[in-house]
């Protein structure tokens, strides 16, 4: 691996970006909502249960509920006779059950008083009001006791989790049919750019598709935000200024473009004016141009125009701070290990997010390898990526072989 020099002294790592910025985000008060709306929401309470698991003594087999004593000594060559003395199935409420008897049971039935075993079903022979039972079948087989799974009060989810449907029903199982969970924070979404189309236009004469606002209003989705789409704004300072003051009444404010040093890149000077700045450049690519701050009590993160470089800047800027304030316990996403499939080079300094795919490999780490043209701007190796590779700014070149951290895009 080659060094490269010392990251610019006016370059903030992207480590220290985001805890800069994160230090300011708050959880936002939770609210209640019933478990058909739960999915994919911020649990913010610890959820414990309000009865045992299972309720009662149940069996795990169909077969015959019986006591142990009165098998013990049953073989298939000298099987052991008894009378079936009734059911017990989903739902119903058996008798007690005699000495010297058996009754049917079903699967999840009670197990009736007096019994202390089940016999499977494969291990019988019925003949009439009576069954043969062909195996000694010890104490407590197939038997679930009451509370084996979970014990009243038993917690069993803890504030942080992101709720899937699995956890919904199991709140259910636990007695629940309401979740306190994270508020979804309102996040305003605007473009800037004299250049900009919307979406399905078809455009002019210089002139770009709007590709980051739709892209931008699916990531806040699925980071669990609401995304409130204010338009484009004109390359003034007046028309950023509007927007700005109509996206402040929002939690977070995320724009794409106008954050760079180009005579009509206005947002950084309108946020100054407007709030606060803490972080402008930071030693990545791609996105160095990265704003963070507030304006007036929103959140306020500043994306790069391409739409590489806004999709970048999205995950590890804007997305943790959605999740911070739903509650999340893990604000960004998992990262995995991965071994270099082919050499790769980036540029000395700067922390560097290589769009890569992957190759499983039977009992090993899985490859990377380049997924095409790295330009901020190249939308096909994107699409194509099921990680960012993430690449040490000290480094330049990186060999072949190289075991890297990665973040799944899948």
């Amino acid at each position: 691996m080659t060094l490269a020099h010392a990251v610019s002294p006016d370059l903030e790592s992207v480590a220290g970006a985001q805890a800069r910025l994160l230090d300011t985000v708050g959880v936002l008060a939770p609210e209640t909502v019933g478990l058909e709306l739960a999915l994919g929401r911020i649990l913010a309470e610890s959820v414990s249960s309000r009865w045992d698991l299972p309720g009662f003594d149940n069996s795990a087999m169909d077969g015959y509920a019986v006591r142990a004593l009165d098998v013990a000594l049953a073989t298939v060559s000298v099987p052991v006779r008894l009378p079936v003395v009734g059911e017990s199935r989903a739902g119903s409420v058996p008798g007690a059950l005699a000495v010297g008897t058996a009754m049917r049971i079903m699967t999840g039935a009670p197990i009736p008083e007096g019994a202390d075993t089940v016999v499977r079903e494969e291990d019988t022979t019925r003949e009439g009001d009576d069954v043969l039972i062909e195996v000694a079948t010890p104490r407590g087989t197939s038997l679930r006791p009451r509370g084996a799974d979970i014990r009243t009060g038993d917690t069993v989810l803890h504030p942080g989790r992101d709720l899937t449907s699995i956890d919904i029903g199991v709140a259910a199982a636990l007695g629940h049919d309401r979740l306190l969970v994270g508020r979804r924070p309102r996040v305003a979404l605007f473009a800037t750019g004299d250049e900009l189309v919307p979406a399905g236009a078809r455009p002019g004469p210089a002139q770009l598709t709007d590709s980051n606002s739709p892209m931008l209003s699916g990531a806040v989705r699925e980071a669990g935000g609401e995304p409130a789409f204010l338009g484009v704004a004109r390359d003034s300072k007046e028309s950023v200024r509007a927007l700005l003051e109509a996206a402040s009444a929002c939690d977070v404010v995320v724009t794409s473009a106008g954050v760079s040093v180009g005579d009509h890149d206005w947002v950084r000077e309108v946020v100054a004016e407007m709030g606060t700045i803490s972080t402008w450049r930071v030693a990545m690519r791609p996105g160095k141009p990265v704003l963070t701050g507030r304006v007036r009590d929103a959140v306020f993160v500043g994306l790069p125009g391409n739409p590489v470089s806004s999709s970048v800047t999205f995950e590890l800027f804007a997305r943790p701070v959605i999740r911070r304030m739903q509650g999340a316990r893990e604000v960004h996403r998992h990262r995995i290990h991965v071994r270099l499939g082919e050499e790769m080079t980036k540029p000395g300094g700067l922390e560097t997010y290589t769009r890569a795919t992957l190759r499983a490999v039977e009992g090993a780490l899985p490859e990377a390898f380049s997924a095409g043209d790295q330009g901020s701007s190249m939308l096909h190796s994107l699409t194509r990526a099921d990680c960012l590779l993430v690449l040490a700014a000290a480094l330049e070149v990186i060999p072949a072989g190289t075991v890297v951290e990665a973040i799944p895009l899948r």
